[in-house]
C-alpha cells in the first residue's frame, strides 16, 4: 500500500439495510480502542436507502406489516449484551415513535414503511453521533464485483463507475438476496409457460408483480406462512376490499370485486400462531436447566455428533415444559393443584414423553386444555376427518378464531412462557451448531428443515388482526381452505394447475399458482452481480457438512471460516480481507439487523465480534 493509504484505514460495508446498519454502529464504537488515533473511512454500497435497504425500504405498500410489536425493535445494543465492545445505546422503535410525534403503542405493529422511517433515522444517528477520526460515506450504487489490488488491497467495483471503491477490508452484509428458481420451482413456470398460466416462485410479496392474478380467478397458494399473509393482504385490502367489525366484534369483508378466489394449503394446513399479545403473569425464569451448552458439550464428549430430534429434541420438549408450567403454576394456582418447588423436583427427575411425566401432569394440571401437547401444538389436523370442503372451512375457522382468542387472553399466559422458552432454547441450540455438535444431516435437515419449522410456526406468527382478517375473508368466500398435506400437480391435457389436501375430498384447479413463501437461500442461483461474479470464479463457495461416511450435504449459504467470518473460496482458502454477515451466511446463526431489547441479543453479539476482528486485522497490518 502507499504511504498515503497506511495513514488512513479504509472499510467497505456492502448493504445498507438492518444488518449493515448494525454492523456500522459497531465499527465506529469499536474505533477509538482498536485503531487510536488512525482515521477510518466506512464506504457504504447500496443501491436502496441506507438504514431500510432492500427489504425494509420505504416504497411498498403500508399494508404490509411488521409481525413484532413496536416495543420489541430496537437497533441499539444495551448493557445486556455480553460483548467486548462499549454500548452506543438509542431508543427501540416504540421510544422514537414518540420522539417523532407518531406515538406508537408498545404492542402496535407498524407498518413496514413506519419502520424503515425509525431504520433511516438510526442509520443518520449512528453517523451523526461518529467518533472524530471517522468518515461515513453512502455510494446509492450496486457493487458488481471485488477483486484483489495491490498487496492487500481490495478493489470494489460499482455499477456505472469507471474506479473502483479500495479498501482495507470489505465486508458484505447483503442480506437477503433475489434467487433464480430451483429446479423444482423452474418446472412449474415452464410448464405455466407453455400453457398461458400464471405462475410465481417463493418471493418478497413487496418485489413481486401480484397484478398477473385476475380478478375473480381461482388461485393456489402453496404455503400458509408469513409470506402467505403478505400475498393474501395485497390481493384484497390491497386491491381495495375493506373490513368492517360488528357489535360482536367480528370481522366482516367488503369485497372490491377485484380479489381473486385464494384457494391456501400447507403441509399443517393451519397458518402460524398469533403474536401473542400479553405480558408475563408470573415469575420469569432466568435461563435454561435441562438444556444448556454444557449439557449438549457433555453429550458431544460422550456420544460424538449428535441428531437433533434424537438426541436434542427431549432436553429441548423438557425444557420448554420446563417454562410453560413454571409460568402456568406461578401464575395461575387455582388451575393447578401443586406448588412449583414441588413440582420442578417430581419432573427433573422424568424424562419427557414418559408415563410417569404424563401422570405427573395429569395429576398437577386437571384440565386438558392446560396441559402442554406438542403432538396437538404443532400438528393440529392430525387425525381429523372432513366430509367435505365446507365441514374443512368451519373447522379452520373455529380453531383460528380459537387461537387469536388464547394468545390475547392471559389466563393462557404458559403460552407465553412457551414462546420464552423457545426462544432460550434456539440459543442454546445455536450454540450447539455453532461448536459442530450436530451431524451434517441432522444439520442440515432438522435444524433448517423441521426445528425452524417449529420455531417460526409458534414464535415468528403474524399480528392477530391478521388472522381475524383471514377468518372474514373465509366466511366471504375469498379465501377457501385446501387443509393439509397440499399437493399440486399439472395437467398437460387439461393446461392447468391442480391442488389437494389430504383430510378432505376433492381438488381444485388453477390457472394460476402462488408459492407463498420466502425463497431458500441458494449462493449458486443467487441474482446478485457481486455474488454471481465472486461465485462464477470460485472467489466465493456455498457452505456444505459432510458426515462421518463422506455423504456431503448442501446448506446453500455463503461458505466462511467460523467464527471470524472470512470468506472462504472454492479451494478452500481464507481470504483475510474479505468477510460476510448476515442470514444466508455461515452454517451457525449470523444475522445482524434489529432485534428485541435488553435480551443479550445474539445478533449484537456477533455483529460487534466481526466489527472488532475486521478493525483488528487491518489495524494491526497497517
Amino acid at each position: 500500500m502507499t504511504g498515503a493509504a497506511t495513514t488512513r484505514l479504509t472499510v467497505a460495508l456492502v448493504g445498507a439495510g438492518p444488518g449493515g446498519t448494525v454492523l456500522l454502529d459497531r465499527l465506529l464504537a469499536n474505533a477509538a480502542a482498536l485503531a487510536p488515533g488512525r482515521p477510518l473511512d466506512i464506504h457504504i454500497v447500496d443501491p436502496y436507502p441506507p438504514g431500510g435497504g432492500r427489504v425494509w425500504r420505504r416504497e411498498q405498500p403500508a399494508l404490509l406489516w411488521m409481525n413484532s410489536t413496536a416495543a420489541d425493535v430496537t437497533m441499539f445494543t444495551d448493557d445486556s449484551v455480553a460483548m467486548d465492545g462499549p454500548v452506543r445505546p438509542g431508543p427501540t422503535l416504540c421510544a422514537w415513535s414518540d420522539q417523532a410525534g407518531a406515538s406508537l403503542a408498545p404492542g402496535a405493529f407498524p407498518s413496514r414503511p413506519v419502520l424503515n422511517d425509525y431504520l433511516s433515522w438510526c442509520f443518520q444517528h449512528i453517523v451523526s453521533s461518529a467518533p472524530r477520526q471517522a468518515a461515513v460515506r453512502v455510494h446509492r450504487a450496486q457493487a458488481v464485483d471485488l477483486t484483489d489490488g495491490p498487496g492487500a488491497q481490495q478493489l470494489l467495483w460499482l455499477d456505472g463507475r469507471d474506479a473502483p471503491l479500495a479498501a482495507d477490508a470489505v465486508i458484505l452484509a447483503q442480506g437477503h438476496l433475489p434467487v433464480a428458481p430451483a429446479a423444482e420451482y423452474q418446472e412449474l413456470a415452464d410448464f405455466a409457460g407453455r400453457h398461458a398460466l400464471r405462475y410465481l416462485p417463493p418471493h418478497y410479496a413487496a418485489d413481486t408483480d401480484l397484478d398477473v392474478v385476475a380478478a375473480g380467478e381461482p388461485v393456489i397458494m402453496r404455503g400458509m406462512g408469513l409470506g402467505f399473509i403478505d400475498d393474501m393482504v395485497l390481493l384484497t385490502g390491497g386491491r381495495g376490499g375493506t373490513f368492517s367489525r360488528g357489535a360482536d366484534g367480528d370481522l366482516t369483508y367488503h369485497p372490491s370485486g377485484r380479489e381473486p378466489i385464494l384457494y391456501a394449503g400447507s403441509r399443517r394446513g393451519v397458518p402460524y400462531h398469533s403474536k401473542i399479545s400479553y405480558p408475563l403473569q408470573g415469575e420469569r425464569l432466568a435461563g435454561p436447566q435441562f438444556f444448556t451448552p454444557a449439557v449438549t458439550a457433555d453429550m458431544y464428549a460422550r456420544r460424538g455428533p449428535l441428531d437433533l430430534r434424537r438426541d436434542l429434541w427431549p432436553l429441548i420438549a423438557k425444557e420448554l415444559g420446563r417454562f410453560y408450567y413454571h409460568e402456568l403454576i406461578t401464575a395461575h394456582s387455582d388451575r393447578v393443584t401443586i406448588g412449583w418447588p414441588e413440582f420442578l423436583a417430581s419432573y427433573a427427575r422424568l424424562d419427557w414423553g414418559s408415563g410417569e411425566l404424563a401422570d405427573l401432569v395429569e395429576a398437577s394440571v386437571p384440565k386438558t386444555e392446560d396441559r402442554l401437547d406438542f403432538d396437538r401444538l404443532l400438528d393440529p389436523l392430525a387425525g381429523q376427518a372432513f366430509a367435505g370442503h365446507d365441514d374443512l372451512q368451519d373447522w379452520l375457522r373455529g380453531y383460528i378464531t380459537g387461537n387469536v382468542a388464547r394468545h390475547g387472553d392471559p389466563a393462557h399466559s404458559g403460552d407465553l412462557g412457551l414462546f420464552n422458552g423457545l426462544l432460550v432454547t434456539f440459543g442454546v441450540l445455536l450454540d450447539a451448531v455453532n461448536s459442530g455438535r450436530l451431524t451434517a444431516r441432522s444439520h442440515a435437515e432438522d435444524l433448517g428443515g423441521w426445528f425452524r419449522g417449529v420455531f417460526s410456526y409458534y414464535a415468528s406468527g403474524p399480528p392477530p388482526q391478521r388472522l381475524r382478517e383471514l377468518v372474514a375473508l373465509s366466511r366471504a368466500g375469498v379465501v377457501r381452505f385446501l387443509g393439509p398435506g397440499i399437493e399440486v400437480t399439472m395437467d398437460p391435457a387439461r393446461g392447468v394447475f391442480r391442488a389437494s389436501g389430504t383430510q378432505a375430498p376433492g381438488h381444485v384447479e388453477a390457472r394460476a399458482l402462488i408459492e407463498s413463501r420466502l425463497p431458500a437461500a441458494t449462493m449458486s442461483r443467487a441474482r446478485d452481480p457481486l455474488i454471481g461474479a465472486l461465485y462464477a470464479r470460485g472467489d466465493i463457495s456455498e457452505e456444505s457438512l459432510a458426515d462421518s461416511d463422506g455423504r456431503r450435504y448442501p446448506l446453500g449459504k455463503l461458505r466462511v471460516r467460523e467464527p471470524d467470518l472470512r470468506l472462504v473460496d472454492a479451494a478452500a482458502t481464507v481470504h483475510p480481507r474479505r468477510f460476510a454477515l448476515g442470514a444466508w451466511v455461515g452454517r451457525g446463526f449470523t444475522i445482524a439487523g434489529f432485534t428485541r431489547p435488553r435480551t443479550n441479543a445474539i445478533s449484537f453479539r456477533i455483529a460487534d465480534r466481526l466489527a472488532r476482528t475486521v478493525l483488528t486485522e487491518i489495524a494491526e497490518a497497517a
